[in-house]
């Protein structure tokens, strides 16, 4: 970057840039320029803001530049009336200069012919010293009244010098005060220079530690996203062994062993009636009551028929203990579990949408 590049330049550089990435994207893709796009980008706006920055500091360098410009023309031009003016001064105090030599000669000249005149008049006779003494007063008031106006020309002359020398005087303070401006000015400048680079260097470090923390950021998100993606496979492992599996061989394992369950416990609800007390006589009961019918020509009841007794619906509830009852009760415990068990397995795959591993 020179000097002299401005904001324009950056923008043409930016393009060039930018078409360069789009043929390297044609080629090779977006992964060979996506870890180089932040930095070649934020390189971009570090040059932008320092083109912005370099125009700024040219532009006040200029108004400096014309500033001192115009200040030296009119310290010349100053100048140059200073000397024109010392020179103007020194010709009319050479004009007076002279003036006043002559003058002072005519006086001289004067006093000598009034001393002349009066050596004249004094040999002269009386009758002649009127018409001469008339007209050397004459010439003597002529004199005087010209000395006294040379007099006060002098003086004008001598306030107008004195005037000039204070306008002199003026100039040369403020010719004196600009330098001191001009001066001044110049030190802000390299002052400002020098804060400007201060500020550019600051400006770097700032964007070096934005670049150091971008990155730990994005490492960061690269550990947290693999962190995630490693859990969310945690919770996929967990729900998936929380999930009932069973092939469709065990289910039919399991089902055949219920219907031989289901087969051995109508066996032994069977042998349970037979091995009941009382059972025969019920049937002899059963057996007798027709013959009762016929014999004693019986009416029939119709209606519903009484309910059975806890001991016939639950006897293993009443049964002895050294029966072989606590043997069927916990055969059928086992039927009922298996049984529950297969159904509830059945269940989910059925109607909820479980698993069968074929």
């Amino acid at each position: 970057m020179t000097p002299s590049s401005s904001v324009v330049d950056v923008y043409d550089l930016a393009a060039s840039i930018g078409k360069d990435f789009e043929k390297l994207i044609e080629l090779h893709g977006n992964d060979c320029v996506r870890a180089i796009m932040p930095k070649v980008i934020s390189a971009l706006e570090t040059l932008e803001s320092l083109a912005n920055n370099n125009e700024r500091e040219n532009e006040e360098i200029l108004t400096l530049q014309k500033t001192v410009e115009r200040l030296e023309h009119e310290k010349q031009t100053r100048h140059l009336q200073t000397a024109k003016f010392e020179e103007e001064l020194d010709q009319v105090e050479e004009t007076y200069k002279k003036d006043i030599n002559e003058l002072r000669l005519m006086v001289k000249t004067l006093m000598s012919e009034n001393k002349t005149l009066s050596t004249t008049v004094s040999s002269l006779p009386s009758a002649a010293e009127s018409p001469t003494t008339a007209e050397e007063i004459r010439l003597m008031f002529e004199l005087k009244e010209m000395s006294h106006k040379q007099k006060e020309e002098i003086k004008a002359l001598q306030h107008d010098v004195e005037q000039y020398a204070c306008e002199v005087e003026n100039l040369q303070n403020s010719i004196e005060k600009l330098i001191r401006q001009n001066e001044e000015l110049l030190r802000k400048n390299t002052s400002l220079q020098k804060q400007g680079r201060m500020i550019v260097e600051e400006k770097m470090e700032i964007i070096r530690r934005l670049e150091k923390t971008e990155e730990t950021n994005i490492q960061l998100r690269r550990l947290l996203s693999d962190t995630d993606r490693v859990c969310k496979d945690l919770q996929q492992a967990n729900q998936v062994d929380d999930e009932p599996r069973f092939t469709l061989a065990e289910l039919r394992e399991v089902l055949q062993e219920k219907n031989v369950l289901k087969g051995r416990v109508m066996e032994l609800e069977e042998e349970l009636e037979n091995l009941r007390p009382g059972r025969k006589d019920r049937e002899r009961e059963d057996l007798d009551e027709p013959l009762k019918d016929d014999d004693g020509a019986e009416m029939l009841v119709y209606g519903p028929l009484p309910r059975e007794p806890d001991e016939k619906l639950y006897p293993w509830k009443y049964e002895r203990k050294d029966s072989g009852l606590p043997l069927l009760q916990g055969v059928w415990g086992e039927f009922v579990a298996t049984t529950r068990f297969c159904d509830e397995q059945l269940a989910p795959s059925t109607m909820c949408g479980g698993k069968l591993n074929y």
